[in-house]
């Protein structure tokens, strides 16, 4: 007599697909308990058995031998095994029981305490097991089966029986066995095990800096996709010196400047006119004005609204630029800014340099930056003042400018000295489109400015003539974007800043490293979770792609909303733990093991 039973059929079928239970239990007819019906009986037959029969799952069958009964157990088990059923839970487990007596015929059906101990023997037994009543167990050790073991399971209560000896038939050699150990909870484990693995490795390689390249690169991308449809800053208008311009000017005049005294001088007077909010000067000019052009060092000594700029040097050799001599010591922190900008070691300035400590040896000592510079005396008209937190982050207004750390966002080790931020430029498709832009010769020879143009606005002077060195790498460079001119970078900056505080415009942040953490670690459970569905490698590897293409998704839609979260590393704790899985179902022992 023996019983067969599906292991968590009822769970099964709460986790098939369908609307409502008529469907589900329709969907594990068709899929889960036909096959099985079908292998039950396939070879009933030819090992002189017969249906006795059915409830739900179970079955009961007589056989009129022992030997055919435990044949016919072992090929029942070995079909599940080499050619699994899946479920919701894993592969499809059959559980087998028999006992050997003479049962009370009742029709075709059998009767009494013979028929209950089959049952209750079946009932002890785990999924792929076959277990038997000692009774059985002798008979089949008479029969002389060779390619079989039996092993004792010790003694286990029956109910309504009282205390037998239980034995497993083992139907696998010994390192099929072992193969066949892992139940739920160690597939689990290894599943644990695997995404355990893959965020770490992720946030190992993430930690020496190796992703940081690809992490730069993504961010470029978020960049350049994101919806370009911000309008040009209205504070703002750049007046550039082009190449032209340069070449108009006497050689001898210029010195080797982008602007002669001369030009500089009726450049302000023409723009004094039209009353603008506040000048920038983006123009090194470390010597003193000659005698001749005395309403220009006039000018540069007394006009509140004229800002220029230095250079902070990094070393002995490299002192920087100093300020202009015309200014006075004691008006240089309200009329001078740094220029300098930090690129990347890939030389892409994605960061804004607010302050820093200028070292002894620098021809600056200024401590804070011309876009800070700008936009303070900008916000400072409007009321707006600055001040530090308790975290010594700079605060103006209502806004608080986060400090980029070294291991911020996607960078890892990298040199955050002084005080920076992220730099959201102006998502408009272009570096120079953040201001109504007229040249040199548009503004002194063709008279372009109108009052409108200039008054009450922020007006950035700088050159754009690559000869000068004055040109950076951004996000947005491209083979048909080149490289953008200084002014228009210290223009973006300036723009973040009042943009930020004035009109509530989202500032680039990052979540904290434990946050990065634990978003990394979810990513490398959810690739656990999904690879450990599929068996086959192009599902896997399709699996892999969506659940890749799903991060790319989710990263984008964060960035939009101003936020950088790291998906490289994430990406790669997906692709580790996809792999593992892959690999544990490589496995030799994989046919073997019997997973719900």
């Amino acid at each position: 007599m023996v019983f067969t039973d599906l292991v968590n059929s009822t769970a099964v079928k709460k986790y098939l697909k369908g609307n409502d239970i008529t469907s589900r239990n329709r969907l594990y007819f068709d899929t889960i308990l036909k096959p099985h019906r079908q292998r039950v009986e396939a070879n009933l037959v030819a090992y002189g058995g017969r249906v006795v029969k059915t409830e739900g799952d179970a079955y009961f069958v007589v056989f009129a031998n022992a030997s055919q009964a435990a044949q016919w157990a072992v090929a029942l088990q070995l079909s599940h095994t080499h050619e699994p059923i899946d479920t919701p839970l894993g592969s499809l487990q059959v559980r087998i029981g028999m006992h050997t007596g003479s049962p009370l015929p009742d029709g075709d059906d059998f009767i009494g305490e013979e028929v209950d101990y089959a049952a209750r023997v079946s009932s002890l037994a785990h999924g792929g097991q076959i277990l038997l009543s000692e009774v059985t167990t002798d008979l089949i050790y008479e029969a002389g089966i060779t390619n079989l073991s039996i092993v004792s399971r010790g003694n286990h209560y029956l109910k309504g029986i009282g205390k037998a000896p239980i034995f497993e038939l083992q139907y696998l050699n010994k390192q099929q066995r072992q193969c066949q150990k892992p139940r739920s909870w160690k597939s689990r484990s290894l599943q644990l095990l695997a995404s355990l693995t893959g965020a770490g490795m992720a946030m190992s390689v993430g930690l020496v800096g190796v992703l940081q390249p690809l992490e730069m690169k993504a961010f470029d991308h978020f960049m350049q996709i994101r919806p370009q449809q911000e309008s040009p800053d209205p504070r703002l208008l750049m007046i550039t010196i082009t190449g032209r311009d340069v070449q108009a000017q006497s050689s001898a005049q210029r010195q080797g400047l982008s602007l002669t005294n001369a030009k500089l001088a009726q450049l302000l007077e023409k723009l004094a006119q039209y009353q603008p909010r506040v000048i920038a000067l983006d123009l090194y000019r470390d010597f003193p004005v000659e005698p001749e052009y005395r309403n220009l060092a006039n000018r540069l000594r007394q006009d509140n609204r004229l800002i220029t700029v230095c250079k902070v040097g990094d070393t002995t050799d490299n002192p920087g630029i100093a300020p202009p001599p015309d200014i006075p010591v004691d008006s240089l922190p309200e009329r001078v800014g740094f220029s300098d900008v930090t690129p990347d070691p890939d030389g892409v300035v994605r960061r804004h340099l607010l302050g820093l400590a200028p070292p002894e040896q620098s021809e600056c000592q200024i401590s804070n930056s011309l876009s800070l510079v700008m936009a303070l005396r900008y916000l400072e008209d409007e009321g707006i003042t600055a001040q530090l937190t308790q975290n010594n982050d700079l605060q103006i207004g209502q806004v608080v400018f986060p400090t980029l750390k070294s291991n911020s966002g996607g960078y890892q080790n990298t040199d955050a000295g002084g005080y920076q931020i992220l730099l959201n430029y102006r998502a408009m498709g272009s570096v120079e489109a953040i201001a109504p832009a007229y040249t040199l010769e548009e503004v002194l020879y063709e008279n372009k400015l109108t009052p409108e143009l200039v008054k009450d606005r922020l007006v950035f002077i700088g050159t754009v003539d690559k000869t000068f060195h004055d040109i950076h790498a951004t996000p947005y460079n491209q083979s048909n974007r080149p490289e953008a001119a200084g002014v228009f970078l210290q223009a973006q900056m300036t723009s973040q800043i009042i943009s930020a505080v004035k009109d509530g415009r989202p500032l680039l942040v990052w979540w904290s490293q434990w946050a990065e953490y634990v978003w990394i670690g979810a990513w490398s459970v959810v690739a656990g979770l999904i690879s450990w569905r599929f068996r086959s490698p192009l599902l896997l590897g399709l699996a892999v792609a969506g659940m890749l293409s799903v991060l790319y998704g989710c990263s984008y839609v964060i960035f939009i909303q101003g936020i950088w979260v790291p998906m490289i590393p994430s990406g790669l704790a997906i692709v580790v733990t996809s792999g593992m899985v892959r690999v544990y179902f490589s496995h030799p022992c994989l046919k073997y093991w019997i997973l719900y």
